[in-house]
């Protein structure tokens, strides 16, 4: 019956937010999940640009958080990419 519960649960939440690990409760990406997105795909970004996106990538190995200047260009650079905010 457990079971049952559990799956039931994890199936709803992934219909809300998405079965993405780095999907925080308000349905939005993490920064650290935006970060690894861009690293990803930074082959289509300035090579200005890939230093920057491999810093913030290995960030999220240790939780630090960005400031709010990387943060904004994070997600500028995210959108850039195709990236949706929800």
């Amino acid at each position: 019956m457990k079971q049952i519960w559990e799956a039931a649960v994890q199936h709803t939440e992934n219909r809300l937010h998405g079965a993405d690990d780095f999907i925080s409760a308000d349905g939005k990406p993490t920064w650290q999940s935006v970060a690894l997105f861009c690293q990803r795909n930074k082959h289509r970004l300035r090579p200005q640009t890939h230093e920057f996106v491999d810093k913030m990538a290995s960030q999220t190995v240790y939780g630090r958080e960005p400031t709010e200047n990387q943060h904004k260009y994070l997600f500028a650079l995210f959108l850039q990419l195709g990236g949706k905010i929800i």
